[in-house]
C-alpha cells in the first residue's frame, strides 16, 4: 500500500519574520519523517491580499507543504501549528494531483529521446444523435 500525499495550506502572519517562519518548516519537515514520511514540495506563494480579514489582518504570507507519511501524521502536523502562535489560518487535504517534476530533471540531455512519448491529442466528443 503506497502512503497517501497530503497538502497543508498554512497563511502566515505577514508581520512574523522569514526566520522563525523557515525554521517552523523546518520543524515541520521533521514531524513529518518522525512518521515515516517525507516533504515532497514546500511552495511559497509570498505575501497575497487576503478575501476578508483574518485576526485583523488583510494579507497573509501563504505557504503550501506537499507530503506523505504513515498514520496520524497529519494530526501531528496540525497539533503543531496549532501550538504556533504566526499562523492565521491553515487547511489541509489530501494531495491528487500529480507532482510535477523539476525542468532541469525532465529535459533529456543532447541527442537522447525523451523520457516520455507525447501524449495523443484529446479526440472530440461525439456528438449528440438528432432524432
Amino acid at each position: 500500500m503506497t502512503a497517501k500525499r497530503y497538502e497543508t495550506a498554512i497563511l502566515f502572519d505577514p508581520e512574523l519574520p522569514e526566520d522563525p517562519r523557515k525554521e517552523f518548516l523546518g520543524k515541520l519537515a521533521g514531524v513529518v519523517a518522525a512518521y515515516q514520511g517525507e516533504v515532497l514540495k514546500t511552495d511559497d506563494w509570498g505575501n497575497r491580499k487576503l478575501a476578508y480579514p483574518l485576526k485583523k489582518k488583510s494579507n497573509a504570507f501563504y505557504t503550501f507543504l506537499v507530503y506523505t507519511g504513515n498514520r496520524g501524521v497529519v494530526e501531528e502536523v496540525e497539533r503543531n501549528i496549532k501550538i504556533f502562535d504566526g499562523i492565521l489560518r491553515f487547511l489541509t487535504t489530501v494531495h491528487t494531483a500529480e507532482l510535477k517534476p523539476k525542468a532541469a530533471a525532465a529535459a533529456p540531455a543532447e541527442g537522447e529521446a525523451p523520457a516520455t512519448p507525447a501524449a495523443p491529442a484529446p479526440e472530440a466528443p461525439p456528438a449528440p444523435a438528432a432524432d
